[in-house]
């Protein structure tokens, strides 16, 4: 069900992507470690790939990728300034889904946030937050 790539910004750490039905899609490469700097990096990226416009987004995430306790903290200072307006994390593992749902259980985001182990239906799941 996903279609076409019509924007995509690709970093050291991530690749991003906007399709022709309005859903981003946010890809953690492999054996990375996310900070602060590189989040408000990433930050610019999609407020640049989807021009300021509130999207949702399908997120998933290669081998071995950590997430600083600083950068997970900051998650939630700089959501007001994210045009994310939902988030489908994808996991393809046990540690990964244990991790996500943490996230959504310790950190509570505002926007709707749900963890899929199928990226089709994470994808479709997002489309009611197409605007």
């Amino acid at each position: 069900m996903q279609t076409e790539e019509i924007k995509k910004i690709e970093t050291d750490l991530f690749i991003t992507s906007i399709n022709r039905a309005g859903i981003g899609q946010m890809h953690f490469k492999d054996h990375i470690t996310v900070d602060v700097e590189e989040q408000m990096e990433h930050l610019n990226v999609l407020q640049k790939i989807t021009e300021g416009k509130p999207t949702p987004f399908v997120v998933t995430a290669g081998e071995g990728v950590t997430i600083t306790k600083e950068a997970r903290d900051n998650a939630l200072v700089i959501e007001p300034l994210s045009p994310i307006c939902a988030t489908a994390v994808v996991v393809q593992n046990l540690a990964y889904r244990i991790i996500a749902e943490f996230y959504i259980k310790v950190q509570k985001p505002k926007q709707p946030y749900k963890v899929f182990t199928d990226k089709e239906k994470a994808f479709e799941w997002c489309k009611q937050f197409v605007k």
